[in-house]
């Protein structure tokens, strides 16, 4: 008969440890990342099969600039691929990345094009809401 060993029980304790500490996420935390996921998988969608000219209502108001006017020429594009390459990673608090992997083409030229789409996203509390603090990718 083999003696009782120790490392039984503590290999119980860490799994223990382990799962309550997972459990440790706040109610707000859970709801903004919730609220992120969600925020990314419709922002996805409107890139993907939606109209393009409505990603710019995804921008936060307090990073736009002039420069963030809706390009022309829009409805030309159609996008083939939208693929996650990284993220989302939490930077902060209230301040997420993620990588993003664009194939469209001019529907004009059938042309397929790539692009990376480096975003930032930024968690408004009073809102509670996400916004891009990054710009829209330019289709050019």
């Amino acid at each position: 008969m083999r003696p009782f060993t120790p490392i039984f029980p503590l290999l119980i304790a860490v799994i223990l440890a382990t799962s309550l500490l997972s459990g440790c996420q706040t109610l707000g935390e859970r709801k903004q990342s919730t609220t992120l996921e969600d925020t990314l998988r419709i922002y996805a969608g409107v890139i993907r099969w939606g109209t393009l000219s409505k990603a710019y209502s995804f921008r936060d108001p307090e990073s736009m600039d002039t420069l963030d006017e809706i390009p022309t020429g829009l409805k030309n594009i159609r996008v083939t691929s939208y693929e996650v390459a990284q993220g989302p990673i939490m930077t902060d608090e209230k301040t997420a990345m993620q990588t993003v992997l664009i194939e469209y083409i001019h529907k004009d030229m059938q042309v397929i094009r790539n692009l990376q789409d480096k975003q930032m996203w930024r968690y408004n509390e009073e809102t509670e809401s996400w916004a891009l603090v990054s710009k829209v990718p330019q289709f050019k």
